[in-house]
């Protein structure tokens, strides 16, 4: 299918295949390294880096973005960044995180996770949990507001945000106040429509996510594997105020609907904005009018939901 011609003009310039494979990881992982050292941060904004001991007491970096001269307690935010659990994160990743903690007036905590297919399941998501549970224990040290703790999320990052959100109780962590889903992977099954039919969509595609599970679960029996996949998940009996986003060519587009029905069939407030004319991780072209007006609602959202009112 020719998805140039139906996808929104502006985002013309990212619709190219992207191969993934383990052959290029290593490389990619590289340069994606080197792009986020090197990506600005705007003014108004200020970073710092703490050291947290994640998965099997091995050390992992967490970037801290916040408002300049902020003294005061402040929301926080852990961004989990996107990359099929595999990739490490991109410029624009830092460019979203600095957004949402000067627009949101919030603290973002950006962690650096161990990726697979070197660390598979459940590494990224004990480093995740280690960052949480970290964030709780030094809040007052922080100055974070430890009643407004937010995880967000894109792609492969907001399939560990929302098993965070999901086993919060069964962790014994404190709820987080909100859930930011941006284009999710929910369901390692892969068995929706949008799946089967977008096997060659650019940047991402159904035969990518197959081999990204695989890379992910694929040193685990079954019964575990389901462990990863939100959509297996045993729901907590309240469940955080949630935003999911979705992108209309993607493979993940019917998984992430799914996802935000099951959340609302269990009593969740559930806000499902289902992007058009866009494709997966369609937000790296950021000056994007329709990039622009997408990233403004879950500004929106997060401010709600700092805020303490409904974010629906």
């Amino acid at each position: 299918m020719k998805y140039k011609e139906r996808i929104d003009p502006e985002l013309r310039q990212l619709a190219r295949n992207v191969p993934y494979h383990k052959g290029i990881i290593r490389c990619a992982n590289v340069f994606q390294a080197i792009s986020f050292h090197f990506a600005g941060i705007p003014g108004g904004v200020v970073n710092r880096r703490i050291t947290v001991e994640g998965h099997r007491g091995l050390q992992f970096k967490t970037e801290i973005f916040e408002p300049a001269n902020a003294k005061e307690k402040l929301p926080c935010l852990i961004d989990v960044h996107g990359g099929a659990f595999s990739y490490k994160a991109s410029a624009c990743h830092k460019k979203l995180a600095c957004m949402y903690a000067l627009k949101a007036g919030c603290r973002v905590y950006f962690p650096d996770y161990h990726l697979s297919p070197k660390y598979p399941y459940p590494a990224a998501y004990d480093d995740v949990l280690a960052l949480y549970r970290c964030i709780m224990d030094h809040s007052e040290e922080w100055a974070v507001d430890s009643e407004r703790i937010g995880v967000a999320g894109d792609s492969a990052g907001a399939s560990i945000a929302a098993l965070i959100c999901n086993h919060y109780e069964y962790e014994h962590l404190k709820r987080p106040c909100i859930q930011m889903l941006i284009y999710p992977v929910t369901d390692m099954d892969m068995q929706t429509d949008s799946m089967k039919r977008f096997s060659d969509t650019p940047v991402w595609n159904s035969k990518n996510n197959r081999r990204m599970w695989s890379y992910y679960c694929g040193n685990l029996q079954a019964e575990d594997a389901y462990g990863a996949s939100p959509m297996h998940s045993v729901l907590p009996q309240i469940i955080p105020d949630t935003y999911i986003e979705t992108a209309e060519y993607d493979c993940l587009h019917d998984e992430g609907v799914l996802y935000g029905e099951k959340l609302r069939e269990a009593g969740a407030n559930v806000e499902i904005n289902e992007t058009r004319g866009t494709i997966h991780g369609y937000d790296a072209a950021l000056n994007a009018q329709i990039a622009i007006r997408h990233i403004e609602k879950r500004i929106l959202f997060l401010k709600k939901g700092f805020g303490g009112r409904s974010a629906v």
